[in-house]
């Protein structure tokens, strides 16, 4: 038996369960909300802090989560092994 080294193809695939989520952070302070599929619902959160507190400098981040699968596998895509 032969062992045969090679580059394997991956994808990345975002999880549509989740989708993409959103999270109002405090420059001043580093507060931060519950990340929310709403970017509304995180700058709420901005507004209250700056209320709560006269902080006056934000930043909105938006992020997904996702996996890597292997696509030039037999298991996967049923490709004769080489």
């Amino acid at each position: 038996m032969r062992a045969r080294d090679r580059f394997l193809e991956w994808t990345l695939r975002a999880d549509p369960k989740v989708g993409l989520r959103h999270v109002g952070q405090c420059l001043i302070c580093w507060k931060h909300c519950v990340d929310t599929p709403s970017a509304d619902k995180a700058r709420e959160w901005c507004f209250m802090h700056l209320g709560a507190t006269g902080h006056t400098a934000f930043k909105l981040q938006q992020f997904e989560f996702f996996d890597a699968i292997l696509t030039d596998h037999p298991s996967v895509n049923d490709t004769p092994r080489t």
